[in-house]
C-alpha cells in the first residue's frame, strides 16, 4: 500500500528539469554502467530510504531518479523557499523535511542586450552537488538528490537565466519565454525525450542513446565527474542552442513559433545531454562508491577529464 501512494504522489507531482521519463533514463544508463561494487553500496543506500526501501535494486535507482520531483507535492514536506516558511515534523529517516526546490538549478546569468544582471542565487545546483560529491561518505538521504540533479544540470535551461530588457529579472531558466504549442520553453525542453514512463519505453531509449554516445565518442569515451565543467557547459549550450529564436520572449496569449528545424535539433541535443548524463553519474558514483576515491583517474578502465 505505502508503495502505491507514492507512485500516486509520481503521477500528480509537478514535473521540473528533464521529466519522469527523461530521469529514468539517466538512471537506467547510470546503474547498468556501475561497478559491481558501486552498484551494491547503491543499492545498500536504497534499502535504507523511507521512500524507496519497498523497491530493490534497479527498480529503486529509477524512482530513486525522480523521487526530489515527487516531494513537491507531498505534504510531508514543506516549501522551504517561501518567506516564513514552517516545517513540517519531522520523520524517521529523512534528516529534513524541506522540499529544496531552489537545489535543482543554478541561474548563471546572462544578457544578449546589454542588461544588467543579477547575481547567482544561493543554495543552487553546483553548491548541493559539490556538497554531496565531496562528502566523506553518501547517506540514502542524498542519493536520489545526487542522481536526480546531476540530471538537472544536463537539461541546458537549468544552468542559467536570460537578463533582457523586457524581462530584466531573468527568464526563470526559460519558463517565462512562452512557445507554441501552449507552454514555456523549460517544460519544451524538459519533455524532449517523450512521456512514457514505462520500463520497455525507458530501457529500449537508454540502449538506442548509449550505443549513438559510445559510437560517437568511442568504446572509451572521456567522462568529466566535475559538477561544475557539467554546468559550465550547459550554460554554453544554452546559449548556443537554446535561444536560437531571438530576443522575443512570447506570451500566454501570444506565444512564439519556434524556427523550422528548432525541435528537430532540440530533440538530438536531448538525446546527447541524457546520454551523458547517465555516463557521468556513473563516474561520479563509481569513483566515490567503487574502487577510487574522488579524484580517481579511471572509471571501467577509461580515463576521464
Amino acid at each position: 500500500m505505502k508503495h502505491f501512494g507514492f507512485a500516486l504522489l509520481l503521477i500528480a507531482a509537478p514535473l521540473q528539469a528533464w521529466n519522469a521519463t527523461g530521469h529514468r533514463i539517466v538512471g537506467a544508463i547510470a546503474y547498468d554502467h556501475l561497478t559491481a561494487k558501486a552498484r551494491a553500496r547503491v543499492d545498500e543506500l536504497l534499502r535504507q530510504h523511507p521512500d524507496l526501501k519497498a523497491l530493490a535494486g534497479r527498480d529503486a535507482f529509477l524512482q530513486a531518479s525522480v523521487w526530489p520531483d515527487v516531494i513537491k507535492g507531498d505534504n510531508r514536506f514543506y516549501d522551504d523557499t517561501r518567506a516564513n516558511a514552517q516545517p513540517t515534523p519531522l520523520l524517521p529517516g529523512f534528516p529534513s523535511m524541506a522540499r529544496h526546490t531552489n537545489w535543482h538549478y543554478i541561474d548563471l546569468p546572462f544578457s544578449p542586450d546589454g542588461t544588467p544582471l543579477e547575481s547567482i542565487p544561493n543554495p543552487n545546483a553546483l553548491i548541493e552537488l559539490r556538497r554531496i560529491l565531496k562528502g566523506a561518505d553518501l547517506s540514502a538521504y542524498d542519493l536520489p538528490w545526487l542522481v536526480h540533479v546531476a540530471g538537472d544540470v544536463h537539461q541546458p535551461l537549468h544552468c542559467t537565466s536570460r537578463f533582457t530588457r523586457s524581462q530584466p529579472k531573468g527568464d526563470q531558466g526559460g519558463n517565462l519565454v512562452f512557445v507554441n504549442p501552449g507552454r514555456n520553453l523549460h517544460a519544451f525542453w524538459d519533455d524532449l525525450a517523450g512521456a512514457d514512463t514505462t520500463d520497455a519505453f525507458v530501457n529500449r531509449y537508454a540502449v538506442e542513446i548509449t550505443a549513438e554516445f559510445v559510437k560517437a565518442r568511442g568504446q572509451q569515451p572521456r567522462l568529466s565527474k566535475d559538477p561544475k565543467k557539467w554546468i559550465d557547459e550547459g550554460f554554453e549550450l544554452a546559449k548556443r542552442e537554446v535561444y536560437t529564436f531571438g530576443p522575443e520572449t512570447g506570451s500566454r496569449e501570444h506565444p512564439l513559433s519556434l524556427p523550422a528545424g528548432y525541435e528537430e535539433n532540440a530533440r538530438r541535443l536531448a538525446r546527447i545531454q541524457l546520454a551523458k548524463a547517465g555516463f557521468r553519474l556513473a563516474a561520479a558514483l563509481n569513483a566515490k562508491l567503487g574502487t577510487q576515491n574522488w579524484a580517481g583517474e579511471k572509471v571501467h578502465g577509461t580515463a576521464t577529464k
